[in-house]
């Protein structure tokens, strides 16, 4: 495969636009980066000339295909997520909160590259990525995104992500939807079923999505423009639902102008592992830069979470899942989409 040239329902819909829309918008607009209090002080990064395997950012991904499911999730379990990562770190310097009972899967296939002049003329790569998006209400209140959970094929991926902005990413091996409208996939990692001192860790099934009904005879709308898409979910949202509160509207225009996604980047002390030698939270902005495609799914998708004690997905995120540990998502849609991921800004750090 070649890179392309870089281009110069009646289901809570509230909910699910606003999410939505929060998704498309971060790539739409994003938000200015702002420079570290300390960026002259710190040192150089020893890579020895390269960036390999760490690049360096900003990062663009092209040719990104994605298939995101909106999936009910329990506010108490968000909250305590947001706690965890967030509100009890900092000590409440940075207070972060759910923003909606929900959680975005999403599934995407994209080919990725330093926008560096350095790195950039390493070259490109190939990468297979599955994460939940958490929607939440960040400093002042404004809307954000935290992702707790992201899995990558792509082992550079996985270094550049944890080392450069937090993202708590690691290695999966994935069963490929046919196409991305048709978005039936697995996910294994190396994981334990149950603790225990004679456990050994092994590859398996983590999550897998499959089609619970046949398509509907009318065929799903479709997007072919930014413009379009944005139209189409203005239309939808006004369509069945009043604002409850007068900020509404403005929290909606935030979601689709400037939501940042939000990390905590840690790293463990080497003395005492139990310590993080370095702990922040970070925002960084995505931005789009083509829109290729998109539309709604008609069809109705089911997630299946297996209960390994090293993954508990439907736990953290308080998913509302059956005995069989599935659960149904609300609505689905799909993106082909080029985006940026610029750098990032901390907004708090651990003295």
């Amino acid at each position: 495969m070649k890179p392309v040239n870089k281009p110069a329902a009646s289901l809570s819909r509230r909910r699910f636009l606003r999410l939505a829309g929060g998704a498309l918008g971060a790539m739409a607009a994003g938000c200015a980066p702002k420079s570290s209090d300390n960026e002259t002080a710190l040192p150089d990064y020893v890579d020895g000339g390269m960036g390999v395997p760490v690049f360096r950012g900003p990062y663009q991904q092209r040719e990104a295909r994605i298939a995101a499911f909106l999936l009910p999730a329990r506010v108490m379990a968000l909250r305590k997520l947001c706690d965890t990562y967030f509100n009890l770190p900092s000590n409440g310097a940075v207070k972060v909160s759910p923003f909606g009972p929900y959680a975005l899967l999403l599934y995407a296939e994209m080919q990725i590259q330093s926008l560096d002049e350095r790195d950039e003329a390493i070259g490109w790569m190939q990468e297979t990525e599955v994460s939940f998006w958490t929607p939440v209400r960040g400093r002042g209140g404004r809307s954000a995104w935290f992702l707790p959970y992201l899995f990558v094929d792509n082992p550079y991926a996985v270094a550049s992500g944890r080392e450069v902005y937090g993202f708590p990413k690691t290695w999966g091996q994935f069963e490929k939807p046919a196409s991305i409208q048709n978005p039936e996939f697995g996910v294994d990692v190396w994981g334990f079923e149950d603790f225990d001192p004679q456990a050994a860790g092994k590859v398996q099934r983590l999550l897998e999505t499959r089609k619970s009904d046949a398509a509907r005879d009318t065929p799903p709308e479709t997007w072919t423009s930014w413009d379009a898409a944005r139209r189409a979910l203005i239309r939808l949202l006004f369509k069945d639902w009043q604002p409850e509160a007068a900020d509404d509207g403005g929290q909606w225009s935030e979601m689709l102008e400037k939501t940042p996604l939000v990390f905590l980047k840690q790293f463990r002390d080497a003395a005492d592992s139990r310590k993080a030698c370095y702990q922040a939270i970070v925002e960084a902005p995505v931005q789009l830069t083509a829109f290729h495609n998109g539309g709604f799914i008609d069809d109705t998708y089911t997630v299946a979470c297996q209960p390994l004690a090293s993954h508990p997905l439907s736990k953290t995120l308080g998913l509302n899942v059956d005995s069989s540990g599935a659960t149904q998502a609300l609505a689905t849609f799909w993106l082909h989409v080029d985006f940026t991921l610029g750098v990032g800004v901390e907004v708090w750090r651990a003295k």
